[in-house]
């Protein structure tokens, strides 16, 4: 099992975990974070930083639960740092809980600290030649057996004070004794497993298991009475836990301005001097690092409690504990230092080729943070640059994904590609819906036209009849007989009847269109000529807006005046013979259209009546048919045109039309009509429908 796990139903994709990982050991593989175990240095930054719970380690303990309940002599090892962190009720307090678990002693680990710095104190000063590496932080190793493996040989060649401490306990207490040791610190969970340390130590856990072990059988740390400790007395070794506590164990000088040695703290710190080492910026006879800010910062302590506070807590429980040591613990001590606590550490070099500068580059222009100019260096992706990212990159370290403005920049594409695909569908969209209304409004006039002309047949000679004997009836009566009146009546609806009549027919008929190169304008004003002089125009003003520049186009005159008497007509009467009406000729479209608009000032029409408009037979006059603007759009759909409205009720209606400018050539290519008005100014637009009630 791993040591880190990263669960994926936890993990919300944030990332975090990545942008923080000092070696860049994870990276994003289709949107899951991934653990490159050979980067890996199980410093614990990922579990510390993620802030949905997702890391987990996973220390075995269920196995020391196991262990606990079988009876056997079990030992736990306390990490110095635990009275920072385990810090409700008092020490006493957590030795009464602790044994009330099954464990048969506690002690304080420190005693491994005092052991390990006595070891350091004797080789430093058999070695005397300059740059020794601290190597009691188990991270710290990783990285430099992996990242610098070149300085290995300069890694104190001794065991962390957990293994010291274990070698103590299982030295005064038997081989066969368990020891359990217990820290803020993951890569311990690692250091047991290697061959020097799986002879000290059994197991590793975190405080997070003890706590949780204590509340599932339900012992509270407050409510205990307090024991001691067991074990050797400890000393400075408690110290070890704060950064700069190995030095001062040795003992060197802690004057500032002493160079015999180097203090850091903090991945990126101890990072940066292993590099300052290698360029040769440090001298230093000793290196003190860590990869946290001192063992009392390490990835399992609670983030609530500050750095300052935790570090208090433990100076104040060190003062507490400076206690004489008598003659049986000394000999105890003595006996001890004289284990062997000596180990050796192996290069395990996880360094890859360096890529090209081109290879470099290519992903720099792929992810567009082209140097000089485009690149960012914002350091979101985990790298300190965006040449360290695309080397990364090359390398198979790194994902393009992981950088997130690459990720924005593709992002924004594919929405706008989305957009216009959109924009694309709905247009298409739309023109099918056109050319479905079309479709079904030349069946239903082709329709409608053999309907209307066999009715018109049937009834064409009825009328006639009636009409001729009606008329001779009325022309032999006498003027003063009693029913003149009704025979006036008889002979006027029958004229009407005939006039309904001739009409369907007109619009059954297959109207033949005869096109020639006409002007636009000159058509406007011949319908305009034969309609303004009639008594219905005498209180109309009849104003005209016709473009001079009109380009000619192929049509048939004679129906596109048909059109323009029947929209005229229509508005007049729809304005009772009072108002205004304006026609206006416009080239639109580069010139590849015609466009006329027809205005009046009538009362408008309401929008329940505007889908039926162009239905033939559909009237709201006492006497209309219904058919001139069936005819209308029958019209205009031949010359490969299109017709549209605009109203408002109380304020008139405009007809719209629209023509192609066409040759004769392209008149006879032409197949489909152009499309219907979109760019309708005011009002509502209605496409292919009209806005006012006219028959």
């Amino acid at each position: 099992m791993e040591i880190l796990s990263i669960s994926d139903t936890r993990c919300r994709k944030c990332y975090r975990c990545v942008r923080e990982c000092p070696t860049n050991a994870l990276k994003i593989d289709r949107g899951t974070v991934k653990r490159s175990w050979d980067r890996c240095i199980l410093c614990g930054i990922c579990y510390r930083h993620c802030p949905h719970d997702a890391v987990s380690a996973n220390t075995g303990v269920k196995q020391v639960q196991a262990l606990l309940e079988s009876g056997q002599k079990v030992v736990v090892c306390l990490d110095p740092t635990f009275p920072a962190v385990l810090e409700r009720g008092t020490p006493g307090q957590l030795v009464t809980a602790l044994k009330k678990l099954g464990f048969s002693e506690v002690w304080e680990s420190a005693i491994g600290g005092d052991l390990v710095a006595g070891a350091y104190r004797s080789w430093l000063a058999r070695n005397t030649e300059p740059s020794w590496i601290s190597s009691f932080c188990p991270s710290l190793v990783y990285y430099i057996e992996k990242f610098a493996p070149h300085f290995v040989d300069r890694l104190v060649p001794i065991v962390s004070p957990m293994i010291a401490c274990g070698l103590a306990v299982k030295r005064l207490r038997g081989a066969e004794t368990k020891v359990v040791f217990v820290g803020s610190c993951i890569s311990r969970i690692w250091e047991r497993m290697d061959r020097f340390g799986n002879k000290a130590i059994d197991y590793v856990l975190i405080y997070h298991n003890i706590t949780s072990l204590l509340e599932a059988k339900g012992i509270d740390r407050e409510a205990q009475e307090p024991s001691e400790f067991d074990g050797p007395p400890n000393s400075l070794g408690r110290i070890l836990s704060i950064s700069g506590g190995m030095s001062k164990c040795v003992g060197f000088d802690q004057d500032l301005l002493n160079l015999d040695h180097v203090v850091e703290s903090g991945a990126e710190e101890a990072m940066r001097a292993v590099r300052q080492l290698q360029e040769g910026k440090i001298r230093s006879r000793f290196l003190d690092l860590l990869f946290c800010q001192g063992c009392i910062h390490g990835p399992v302590t609670d983030k609530k409690i500050s750095g300052p506070s935790r570090k208090q807590i433990l100076v104040d429980y060190i003062r507490t504990q400076d206690k004489p040591v008598s003659v049986e613990e000394g000999n105890t001590l003595k006996a001890l230092e004289q284990l062997d606590f000596s180990r050796r550490f192996a290069a395990r070099d996880v360094s890859v080729p360096d890529p090209s500068a081109a290879e470099i580059e290519a992903i720099l222009d792929q992810i567009g943070k082209a140097y000089p100019l485009q690149n960012l260096d914002c350091g979101t992706c985990g790298y300190s640059s965006c040449w360290e990212k695309a080397r990364a990159v090359v390398q198979g370290l790194a994902e393009t994904e992981m950088c997130y403005h690459y990720l924005l920049e593709s992002l924004q594409g594919l929405y706008s590609r989305l957009e216009k695909s959109h924009v694309q569908l709905k247009s298409s969209h739309e023109e099918l819906e056109k050319a479905q209304r079309q479709l079904i409004q030349t069946e239903k006039m082709a329709s409608l036209g053999q309907l209307a002309a066999g009715v018109a047949h049937e009834l064409n000679n009825p009328i006639g009849t009636i009409m001729m004997f009606s008329r001779v009836l009325q022309r032999e009566m006498d003027q003063n007989n009693k029913w003149q009146k009704d025979i006036t009546l008889v002979v006027q609806e029958a004229d009407r009847a005939a006039k309904i009549v001739k009409d369907l027919l007109s619009f059954a008929k297959e109207t033949k269109i005869r096109p020639g190169l006409v002007s636009i304008n000159r058509v406007i004003e011949e319908a305009l000529s034969l309609l303004v002089n009639q008594s219905l125009f005498h209180n109309i003003e009849v104003v005209t807006y016709l473009d001079p520049s009109l380009p000619t186009t192929f049509a048939d005159p004679d129906l596109l005046k048909q059109v323009l008497f029947n929209i005229i007509l229509n508005g007049a009467q729809a304005m009772d013979g009072r108002g205004a009406l304006t026609v206006k000729s416009l080239s639109v479209d580069n010139g590849r259209r015609i466009k006329i608009r027809i205005q009046d000032t009538g009362k408008g029409i309401p929008e329940k009546h505007i889908p039926r408009l162009f239905d033939p037979f559909f009237t709201t006059k006492e006497k209309g048919t219904g058919l001139g603007l069936a005819l209308v759009y029958s019209i205009v759909s031949k010359h490969k045109g299109a017709v549209s409205v605009e109203s408002q009720l109380g304020k008139g209606a405009t007809f719209i039309i629209l023509l192609p400018v066409l040759g004769q050539d392209e008149w006879n290519k032409s197949e489909e009509p152009v499309e219907e008005l979109k760019d309708v100014p005011e009002g509502k637009s209605y496409e292919s429908q009209r806005k006012d009630l006219i028959g």
